[in-house]
């Protein structure tokens, strides 16, 4: 990739992650466990954009409003294994009017694991505790 194709593609993610947010995942109760739905157009650009995203998805876990977006897609993005409860380490609890909830207190530590698997070589098959 080119330095000036590089930069404009930088910038083009920069501008996507402005617009995550957590509400743009749907979550599904299933009897296998969590699915979640991509429902925005901008995690669907940033899960398109592929590897190149994931220094700016690992800094977006630092905020509040879209570290649950974040976390979905690094986790599809990575390839990681994972478990459907909790979803690669992400308690979602769906209430019976069918909203997903999630506790910001658990932000602090998928901070941690991502940053752990991002700094290790080779990259862990699954998210380090």
């Amino acid at each position: 990739m080119e330095l000036e194709e590089y930069v404009m593609r930088s910038a083009d993610i920069a501008g996507w992650i402005d617009d995550l947010d957590n509400a743009d995942i749907r979550w599904d109760g299933t009897l296998v466990g969590l699915v979640p739905a991509i429902g925005s157009g901008a995690a669907r650009q940033l899960l398109a954009a592929g590897d190149v995203a994931v220094p700016q998805l690992i800094a977006a876990l630092e905020d509040e409003s879209r570290f649950v977006a974040a976390h979905v897609l690094l986790t599809l993005l990575s390839g990681v294994e994972y478990h459907t409860v909790p979803w690669n380490g992400l308690k979602v609890d769906i209430a019976p009017d069918g909203q997903a909830r999630v506790d910001a207190g658990q932000r602090p530590a998928l901070v941690r694991r991502w940053r752990t698997w991002q700094q290790a070589t080779p990259r862990p098959r699954s998210l380090p505790e």
